[in-house]
């Protein structure tokens, strides 16, 4: 396995627009999404025209030594921020970085949500058959906050929303 990268989280402009499309699409990203069909260029340029005309929401590219990795979303309410990610499976698989750089990245965001973003708490939600997310965030701090069945390809799933707090995060962070 890799080393654990630096990743760094910048503002995503325009020409990043179809890189976070395929990343979108990639079958394991589909899998753990609420919806798993494969978004049509027009449905992702829709998307994209929304998100980055609502001063709510945040998209931001993870970068490991300034080579993008993945896309981090912030939308924003109340005092804290909903957030999710996804990687670029296929690259990061190639240079067997997967692992690492996710853990790289989801501590990116943590730094980034709980310093220069100021969100008092991040929130998120994930299938709850995708243990390996649902592990990551528990390892991190999150706590799982409640749960609720959602129709995923016609089928009820169990979705698990959760939490951490600023100053739970804070708590956590290594001296």
């Amino acid at each position: 396995m890799s080393p654990v990268p630096t990743v760094k989280l910048r503002p995503a402009c325009d020409d990043d627009r179809d890189l976070i499309l395929t990343w979108r699409n990639h079958r394991v990203v589909r899998q753990a999404s609420f919806t798993t069909h494969e978004i049509a260029p027009d449905e992702h340029a829709a998307w994209w025209a929304r998100v980055t005309a609502d001063d709510s929401r945040h998209v931001l590219i993870a970068c490991a030594d300034d080579t993008p990795v993945g896309v981090v979303i912030f939308d924003e309410s109340g005092d804290g921020a909903d957030w999710s990610f996804y990687l670029d499976v296929d690259g990061l698989e190639a240079r067997r970085a997967l692992l690492p750089t996710w853990i790289a990245t989801e501590i990116a965001t943590l730094d980034h949500a709980f310093g220069p973003a100021g969100y008092a708490e991040l929130r998120g939600e994930a299938l709850a058959k995708n243990s390996a997310v649902v592990k990551l965030h528990e390892r991190f701090g999150f706590t799982v906050t409640g749960e609720y069945q959602r129709e995923v390809d016609g089928e009820p799933e169990t979705v698990l929303r959760y939490a951490l707090t600023a100053a739970a995060y804070r708590e956590e962070e290594p001296a």
